[in-house]
């Protein structure tokens, strides 16, 4: 096990906003554990689409940061050191957590008593406990949101990706019929994820080929990739008093043509969220796919990566540190 005492450790440092390319690798000091605190040495970490919105500046005016900025928030690894005040942890204990920041590094500071930490389960790896917790948490929100029902049809546009991942099988746990968005190549992978059926989005408009196959409309469209008043046509789909779920917000439920029921939801973790999800990983009832790896020196290549346009991922992307 790593000594607390390393006064320096590695870890991706942001100087200013701008480009994930301009992110370098870097000896900085190590976060010294405080009060009520845990200092985890980390093993991996996991990139989200939220981690390029704040290092671009997307998002500096209600998520503003100080630099030099270490980025990331999910990851997993052993605790190595207890701040005054903690109980019910043990230095060496294996952790998954959404931290408020620094994942990217070899050492992440995050409160014992947060609700986006928890053990990770020995039969877990520690890759994919890192690719869990912002997503999955994410998704759990969504299915909470939605109060599904056993029968009823969901639509999930986006299920290729990180969360598409999660909320394509917590919905399937949940007795529906999912109908998840992806490309032709994708329909094996959706459908051991749980989908019933797969809109090819390559195939023509994602909303006209739903109407086609559904004139009636369905109860539910989680959409995790569009935002704005593209969200307006999603209700195109949905039967009278249908629900749509959204993780990046749009317009208010008056500028909505029929009577549905809209959320934009934030991710929101309960006690035992996290625990639940990885205890499924680990007994294999969630899947966790893996869409890279990348050495923490490659950190910046895979947040371009995310960016990139040209690149179709599955799930999540994972950054491995030494």
């Amino acid at each position: 096990m790593q000594q607390t005492s390393v006064s320096t450790m590695k870890a991706i440092v942001v100087d200013e906003y701008g480009p994930p390319k301009n992110a370098r690798l870097a000896d900085v000091d190590t976060p010294k554990v405080k009060d009520d605190f845990l200092l985890v040495r980390m093993h991996a970490a996991a990139v989200n689409p939220f981690d390029v919105k704040i290092i671009t500046g997307m998002v500096k005016d209600w998520v503003p940061v100080e630099f030099p900025y270490v980025p990331g928030m999910d990851g997993a690894g052993e605790v190595i050191d207890i701040g005054e005040g903690v109980r019910n942890w043990r230095k060496g204990d294996a952790v998954l957590a959404q931290f408020p920041r620094g994942a990217f590094a070899q050492y992440a500071l995050i409160s014992a008593s947060d609700k986006k930490l928890a053990r990770k389960p020995a039969a877990l790896d520690f890759d994919r406990a890192a690719a869990i917790p912002e997503a999955g948490l994410t998704a759990n929100t969504m299915v909470r949101a939605a109060d599904l029902k056993t029968g009823q049809t969901v639509l999930i546009i986006g299920a290729t990706g990180g969360l598409g991942l999660f909320a394509t099988q917590l919905a399937k746990a949940e007795g529906v019929r999912v109908v998840a968005t992806g490309k032709a190549e994708d329909e094996q992978y959706l459908r051991q994820l749980g989908a019933d059926e797969v809109i090819d989005y390559a195939g023509g408009d994602v909303i006209t080929q739903m109407v086609q196959r559904y004139p009636e409309g369905i109860d539910v469209v989680f959409d995790v990739i569009n935002m704005g008043e593209t969200l307006l046509r999603d209700a195109e789909v949905l039967r009278e008093s249908g629900t749509l779920v959204s993780s990046l917000g749009g317009p208010g439920q008056d500028a909505f043509r029929k009577n549905v029921n809209v959320h934009y939801i934030q991710l929101t973790a309960q006690d035992g969220d996290l625990e639940d999800l990885a205890r499924r990983a680990a007994e294999g009832k969630l899947r966790v796919e893996i869409g890279g790896r990348y050495d923490l020196a490659k950190a910046p290549q895979a947040l371009a990566d995310l960016l990139d346009p040209a690149k179709h991922t599955r799930g999540k992307f994972v950054i491995n540190i030494p």
